[in-house]
């Protein structure tokens, strides 16, 4: 009875199995709060198979009863639903909402944000980089975080935004860049990087956080985390584009007639009434006619119509060329609303245990150059990863990456300390700019140069190749490994060539009937010029006037190529005791060997300036070349210890070598710790919440070597070149002599301190991050001190400095959501910081780094007021002189108790009288002066301004609701300050040459008489003062270094406002799109400044350029490339 009872129940459990393990078709909607959900993969858990729903959000398949069917879509959570014999299931997809602040990349690893103890800031990628109009990386991070100082100082399109972090100086001989990491490798420029490509952007500002990357990280870091493959199983396909057109970001107004009112004041000041200026002269008979030739014909001539001789211009007794039309460059030079367009494709998926991501982006921005062939910035990238998990204890990923960037210009000169925009802003109004004379000739100006010239260009191609793996022995031990190895080609082409046009800067010639006769012409402006109703013709002399081989008469060609190899092995170790005692250990070293070679040929007359080649160039080719190379090896550790989330502690050592430094000093330590209290965590904080949901108080300190320095200041070189001596038939080699090298110096110590609050309230709705940190440089290398004038050569440098940077951040953060679906965010950062030089040998001017001064601090008088006519003594009108007690002949002054400031009369001819500039006399011992410049004499001289950015702001508004979405960004500086050295900025820098800005031709102190000595006209309560020229000097007689005439460049900027719309869903998923985004953003589109209307951008960078990044058109201010807003419209597809 037993066993038949037995077998009865074997059989019942073999049918009960055989049924459960049969197949049956399972079928059902998939759905979420909206409706149908198009496209989700359904998956049979641990098979192959799979379905995907349908436009109707439906699905069917195959699969035992006892399966568990897996459901998964992009920006959904997985759910996960065991069959247990149903044939029918229907899932509620819920959106995941990735809150990307949970974890934050730091140095070979993440951590949790609230679990940070160093100074780290995590960049809102959303908010900063989508949907927005801009060519680059950097510029995106202007404004992103509080202590990463972003400066564009340039709107050459191409060129790159000036990054740092937390503070501007690093020391006197060496860098303040950050380091900046693309997945843990460092890359060359943030330029070549996607910005649709990335992932995560985190800050790391303290050496705390940024040690563990070694000596190239003593300025900070900049970890920029590219785009991964899918989390779930799934495939979608993103598309993102954008057009948008630019103009300038700012009206800059140059001066027309009022320009040539300041020339002819400046030079009648002197006595000087014969005409005057730079190629086209005026006097006061040619000013007085192109005043009339503006009432008759500036509003209604066509900027481009032909130069007329007898209307436009005339050639006065003495065979001068006197202008009397009015140009501006804007409307010949200024390509306005000039178009770009960007686009990104993605691929983003994962099948299995294999995931993969591909994109590619193309962008193509136009710059501003109206009549250049080609003045545009293109960047085209490609890039592939792919990651798989072998099995429990291996996984494998390998990635490539491609970037080509490509600037392109119009080569009309050689030079980058006077190019064509140069010349936009240097000769007066009436130098002609039209494209052509009456007789059709094109003119010698801007205009015509870059017309004809050939198309420069720096083509950059950067490769990128990289494999890895994880190893997992155990549960919590990875072992990683990756390397990768990058290649990137330079090439940069100057293809020249000859002009040949109306020569504007000589002498005209007769102009004659082909029967050699003399042709006259009417005489507009007889009334002034009184040379008669009817005047000889004169023209330009049209001939080649660039000599065989002289610029831009060559073709020039260099190539560069850098390779890195960068291999990171590290392991780490979690360990969890009891859950309360929670540690994790890494071990790691990086290597990197980097290697540069570069060489360039130039050969000059070319023969054919339709197509420059050097085998059609028959003049001197000259060549060159050089080789470098360094590298890098460093051993690492970090423990991070966390006591039942209450209390954080990190602990980094590295001991880092590099080639660039002697074998005694190549090998430094350089250890660094952090400690986090997370105050709600106690037990007797609950009372607090929920109004306060988290309190941390941090504090870190840690030292870095700096290794930016140039390695010749350790080790002593000789320099050599061919000399102009011949033996043989050939140039001999001559060395310079050798650098003298100090026998103790040592590395420069960068040491951080870093103390810290986050704070958040009623359940994270809104968090602030404060932070105070001071950054010491210590045994900075400054020039020795102590040696003779006969020493031989350079006195050898040695750590005889120090400085030191204190500074501040705070952020704010706000979100909140209503019940009606309605979400407003906000945040907002504010940040500043300043630098003492604490030691620098014995100094004591204060033009010099002494001890205790303030980095970049400006000095210089204060300003009264202007003298006005009473402030004098006059005998038979004329104004009395006299000597002063320091020896000087001034005009006397009406009020004897009064100072006087004969030290400051800097010009032979010049004297302070009315329309001058009053200084004040700050030490009151009756004289204006400078005294000996030294700390302890400084006369009447005081800190005025400093030139370091100061209260760095910016703050952002966000509203969200039913698929509608608005933000606007705004960034600024609140106090810099600036000494202009330019036409734009200096009253009178060269009134001969003749270009000033608008806003100082049309408010200077003058005063106009009529033949019987009356005054007719005049401006008494001018800003700025009585014309005088300096002759290309920003400082002197009336323009000393002053707080009435320093540029205040502090600024708010509209760095960004976008206005969205993203599709319904329930509309978009008929068609098989998962998202659809159409948006318009206007960038840099409201600028307020206290600038006063001068033509100077506020973020201007004077000598900065991607051609010339220290001394671009002589560094002379807001000469160049203007700034630009734009207008965009785009469109963002997930499929």
């Amino acid at each position: 009875m037993l066993l038949r009872k037995t077998i009865l129940m074997v059989c019942i459990m073999l049918v009960s199995a055989y049924a459960s393990a049969q197949n049956i078709t399972i079928t059902g909607n998939v759905s979420d709060n909206t409706g149908p959900v198009v496209g989700v993969t359904v998956v049979v858990r641990g098979t192959v198979s799979t379905a995907t729903t349908d436009l109707d959000g439906k699905y069917s398949i195959t699969a035992p009863s006892t399966a568990t069917l897996t459901f998964s879509s992009l920006g959904y959570k997985t759910v996960e639903v065991p069959v247990n014999g149903r044939t029918r299931i229907d899932v509620i997809m819920e959106e995941e909402a990735f809150i990307l602040e949970d974890l934050v990349v730091v140095g070979f690893g993440t951590q949790k944000k609230v679990n940070l103890t160093g100074a780290v800031s995590s960049v809102n990628v959303q908010e900063a980089l989508t949907s927005r109009p801009i060519a680059d990386v950097g510029r995106a991070l202007q404004g992103s975080t509080p202590g990463l100082t972003v400066q564009v100082g340039s709107g050459e399109v191409g060129s790159e935004a000036i990054l740092k972090i937390r503070g501007h100086v690093g020391s006197a001989a060496g860098s303040v860049s950050p380091l900046i990491l693309l997945d843990n490798v460092e890359i060359p420029s943030i330029q070549l990087v996607n910005p649709d490509d990335i992932e995560s952007i985190s800050i790391l500002k303290d050496a705390a956080s940024a040690s563990i990357y070694g000596s190239k990280a003593a300025f900070g870091v900049i970890l920029i985390t590219t785009k991964k493959g899918a989390k779930t199983e799934t495939v979608s396909v993103n598309y993102s584009g954008n057009v948008s057109f630019q103009n300038m970001s700012k009206k800059f107004e140059m001066a027309g007639v009022d320009a040539l009112h300041y020339t002819v004041e400046a030079a009648e000041r002197i006595g000087t009434t014969t005409p005057v200026g730079a190629f086209w002269l005026i006097d006061r008979a040619g000013y007085n006619a192109a005043v009339a030739w503006d009432k008759k014909y500036g509003s209604t001539l066509d900027p481009y119509a032909p130069m007329v001789y007898g209307r436009d211009w005339y050639v006065d007794a003495s065979n001068r060329k006197i202008g009397v039309r009015t140009y501006d460059p804007y409307n010949y030079l200024i390509k306005e609303w000039a178009p770009t367009q960007t686009h990104n494709l993605s691929v983003t998926g994962k099948s299995g245990k294999t995931d993969f991501n591909i994109g590619v982006g193309y962008l193509d921005q136009s710059g501003m150059m109206k009549t250049a062939k080609h003045d545009d910035f293109q960047r085209w990238n490609a890039s592939a990863r792919v990651s798989s998990q072998i099995n429990k204890f291996l996984s494998v990923h390998a990635g490539l990456l491609y970037s080509k960037t490509q600037k392109r210009w119009a080569y009309a000169t050689s030079s980058t300390t006077a190019d064509i925009w140069y010349y936009m802003y240097r000769w007066g109004p009436t130098f002609p700019m039209a494209s052509a004379d009456e007789s059709d000739h094109p003119l010698r100006n801007a205009t015509y140069e870059t017309a004809v010239a050939n198309t420069a260009s720096i083509t950059n191609n950067y490769t990128s190749a990289n494999a890895g793996l994880t190893i997992t022995p155990v549960k919590d031990w990875n072992i990683n490994l990756d390397y990768t190895y990058s290649n990137q080609e330079t090439i940069e082409l100057r293809p020249g060539t000859s002009f040949m046009a109306g020569d504007t800067w000589v002498a005209a010639v007769p102009l004659n009937n082909q029967d050699g006769t003399r042709i006259y012409r009417d005489n507009e402006w007889n009334e002034f010029n009184a040379l008669g109703a009817s005047i000889p013709a004169y023209m330009l002399n049209y001939a080649r006037y660039t000599a065989p081989g002289s610029n831009p008469d060559h073709i020039y060609r260099d190539a560069a190529n850098r390779t890195r190899s960068t291999l990171n092995l590290t392991t780490t170790y979690d360990l969890n005791v009891n859950d309360a005692h929670i540690f994790n250990f890494m071990l790691g070293m990086n290597a990197v060997a980097y290697e540069y070679n570069y060489s360039w040929s130039q050969k000059l007359q070319l023969m054919d300036y339709t197509n420059p080649q050097f085998n059609l160039a028959s003049g001197t080719q000259t060549s060159g070349g050089n080789f470098l190379w360094d590298s890098q090896l460093g051993f690492f550790g970090r423990i991070n210890y966390n006591f039942k989330e209450r209390y954080l502690l990190e602990a980094n050592l590295r001991y880092d070598g590099t080639s660039k430094f002697p074998k005694d000093l190549q090998w430094r330590w350089y250890p660094s710790f952090s400690f986090g209290w997370r105050v709600m965590e106690e037990p007797w904080m609950a009372f607090a919440k929920p109004l306060l949901s988290n309190l941390k108080l941090r504090a870190s300190w840690g030292s870095i070597g700096d290794q930016s320095v140039s390695n010749t200041l350790y080790v002593p070189t000789m320099s050599g070149a061919n000399s102009y001596w011949l033996h043989g038939g050939a140039r001999d080699t001559y060395f310079g002599t050798p650098a003298s090298v100090s026998s103790i110096i040592t590395w420069q110590d960068i040491v951080t301190l870093n103390l810290g609050v986050d704070i958040s309230l009623f359940n994270g709705a809104l968090s602030a991050t404060f932070d105070w940190y001071q950054r010491d440089t210590k045994n900075m290398i400054v020039p020795g001190e102590g040696f003779s004038y006969t020493f031989g050569t350079t006195a050898p440098q040695g750590n005889f400095g120090s400085l030191k940077t204190n500074g501040w951040e705070v952020s704010l953060n706000f979100g909140h959501q209503f019940a009606s679906g309605f979400r407003i965010t906000a945040s907002a950062a504010l940040s500043d910081a300043i630098t003492h030089i604490t030691k620098y040998g014995s100094t004591t001017s204060i033009n010099a780094w002494y001890e205790g001064k303030v980095y970049g601090e400006i000095w210089g008088y204060q300003v009264d007021r202007l003298y006005q006519k009473d402030d004098f003594v006059y005998e038979n009108g004329k104004l009395v002189t006299m000597k002063t007690s320091d020896g000087y002949t001034v005009n006397k002054l009406s009020d004897p108790n009064a100072p006087t400031q004969g030290k400051l009369q800097t010009s032979s001819n010049f004297k302070f009288g009315p329309g001058d500039v009053k200084f004040k006399d700050l030490n009151g011992d009756g004289v204006v002066n400078n005294g000996s410049q030294l700390i302890d004499d400084y006369g009447d001289l005081t800190v005025i301004g400093n030139t370091t950015p100061r209260y760095e702001y910016s703050f952002r508004l966000g509203m969200e609701y039913k698929g509608i979405d608005f933000s606007v960004f705004f960034q600024g500086v609140g106090k810099r300050d600036m000494w202009g050295e330019s036409p734009l900025a200096i009253p009178g820098f060269n009134s001969s040459d003749g270009a000033m800005s608008k806003v100082i031709a049309q408010d200077f102190w003058y005063e106009t008489y009529d033949g019987s000595g009356n005054v007719i006209d005049s401006n008494y309560d001018a800003f700025y003062p009585r014309a005088y020229n300096l002759g290309a000097s920003s400082t002197g007689n009336n323009m000393q270094v002053s707080d009435r005439y320093l540029l205040n460049m502090a600024y708010l900027r509209m760095k960004n406002l976008t206005l969205g719309y993203t599709m319904p869903r329930q509309l978009t998923r008929k068609a098989m799109i998962n998202n659809l985004r159409i948006y318009i953003s206007l960038e840099n589109f409201l600028t307020f400044d206290k600038l006063k209307g001068l033509p100077i951008d506020p973020e201007e960078i004077a000598g900065y350029s991607i051609l010339n990044s220290s001394n671009y058109n002589s560094s002379r201010t807001g000469v160049g490339t203007p700034t630009f807003k734009s207008a965009s419209v785009g469109l963002q597809l997930t499929f």
